[in-house]
């Protein structure tokens, strides 16, 4: 999340006209990709006011909503779109927008036994709700996001060069090596920890969204593996063999999605190196804090000398 689109009260308050009148709008920078503002009503409701910049297509958008609805009717906390005069996608500065429910709680600062085992059934109960879904999308942030981002940096010298080539090179080891029967689901593919919020460390509520897809259960877990068991160039064993354990016990995993962890690990990993690079370049107007893309680069590394399912 972050603030590239700037609005005030007037802008938006037409669609809040049978909803509540506000009395604050406040920008969150958190994030890179869209911009989102906390709206506070008169009445003490929230809301989240979502404005789609360059990455989220504005086609896309009533999957997303649809896919938000599908995982809230299954149990699953996560926001809705809010309904204004029968539709759920408006426009602001030329610009497609929504009014999005509030999920109450926070990020957590540290990891115990009961976050863990809260996070294992949360992420099996998506994924065995995503197995049941008739939703379909393409996941575009690998091989094509790849593509197009390499594109932009061709013959580029500047700041993280080398570890760009040395991504380059593994993409050539990968692109052609992606299990084409594996099983899909519908997958949230974006499972950082500030999109997770607890209360009393039991998971609150999951959000955005915007990068839900159909693909790999393995993929969505390598997403949430190299975001939550890594930090400083540490890889975190203990807590990963938990959580693991937990979340094999809600759901079964057939041999090849056991055999394509480590391709996952790895493709996500670069996934997430070449977007924040991407994004510190190419995508620097607003009011936003960058992400470092060398903590992928550096994951990714750690996945070439390292098998996890070992430690499983």
């Amino acid at each position: 999340m972050a603030v590239y689109t700037t609005i005030d009260k007037k802008d938006i308050e037409h669609l809040f006209e049978d909803i509540g009148e506000i009395n604050e709008l406040i920008g969150i920078t958190e994030g890179v990709e869209n911009t989102n503002y906390l709206i506070k009503l008169k009445n003490n409701k929230k809301f989240i006011f979502t404005i789609f910049e360059k990455r989220t297509k504005a086609s896309d958008l009533p999957f997303f909503n649809n896919a938000m609805k599908e995982f809230k009717d299954n149990g699953i906390n996560c926001p809705v779109a809010i309904n204004v005069k029968n539709q759920n996608i408006f426009s602001i500065k030329k610009k497609p927008c929504a009014i999005y429910s509030f999920i109450e709680g926070n990020q957590i600062t540290s990891i115990n036994d009961k976050i863990l085992n809260s996070l294992s059934s949360l992420i099996s109960h998506i994924h065995k709700v995503g197995f049941n879904s008739k939703l379909k999308r393409e996941n575009n942030m690998l091989k094509p996001s790849w593509i197009y981002i390499l594109n932009k940096f061709n013959n580029y010298d500047g700041s993280h060069s080398n570890e760009l080539k040395e991504i380059k090179n593994e993409i050539s080891n990968l692109e052609n090596k992606f299990p084409r029967n594996i099983r899909h689901s519908l997958i949230h593919a974006d499972l950082f920890k500030d999109n997770i919020f607890f209360q009393n460390d039991e998971v609150s509520g999951i959000i955005d969204f915007f990068f839900t897809c159909s693909d790999s259960i393995v993929y969505d877990l390598a997403t949430f593996i190299n975001a939550w068991f890594f930090k400083n160039n540490n890889f975190d064993e203990s807590n990963f063999s938990l959580f693991m354990t937990n979340y094999l016990n809600q759901i079964d995993w057939n041999n090849e999605e056991k055999d394509h962890l480590n391709f996952y690990l790895k493709a996500s990993a670069i996934r997430f190196f070449l977007t924040r690079l991407h994004d510190k370049y190419h995508n620097n107007h607003g009011d936003v804090v960058h992400k470092d893309p060398l903590e992928f680069y550096e994951i990714m590394n750690f996945h070439l000398k390292n098998n996890l399912q070992d430690f499983i």
